[in-house]
């Protein structure tokens, strides 16, 4: 089998309101949110790999943790705020952060500066054995 490549010029940026679910919690957070993906496209299928832009004042996510998955980020280029339990880390570009299983330390990261921010994002899949918790939002926790 050939190793597929893929260059950043084919990646699909998809917005966030053309991915959105019918009542969505705190809809206004994510406008200026794309998203692409680089690791189904290449056939990957035990870890995802996600190439995300934030535009000023766009948060990642609602504040949240994994019971099943690992979840890992590398700021590409702008700054971003990392807010978890334990308060807010400033993150520039060739900063990485880490998120293990089960760790219960609800976490998201919010563009406060005045420009984009581009980071990786990868995580871990385990559909079936997945659940979500979001301490901060009445979503409750969420099996996936």
């Amino acid at each position: 089998m050939e190793t597929q490549v893929l260059h950043l010029s084919q990646v699909a940026m998809i917005d966030w309101a053309d991915r959105a679910w019918p009542g969505a919690i705190k809809p206004e957070w994510f406008a200026g949110q794309s998203e692409g993906r680089l690791a189904k496209p290449l056939g990957i299928t035990q870890f995802g790999v996600n190439l995300v832009t934030l535009a000023p004042g766009a948060y990642s996510a609602l504040r949240h943790w994994h019971a099943a998955e690992d979840e890992f980020v590398h700021v590409l280029s702008g700054e971003l705020v990392l807010i978890d339990d334990n308060g807010e880390r400033v993150l520039t570009a060739g900063s990485s952060a880490g998120f293990p299983t089960e760790v219960a330390n609800g976490h998201h990261l919010v563009n406060r500066s005045a420009g984009p921010a581009t980071y990786l994002a990868v995580g871990s899949r385990r559909p079936g054995d997945e659940v979500v918790t979001y301490p901060d939002d009445d979503v409750g926790v969420v099996a996936k």
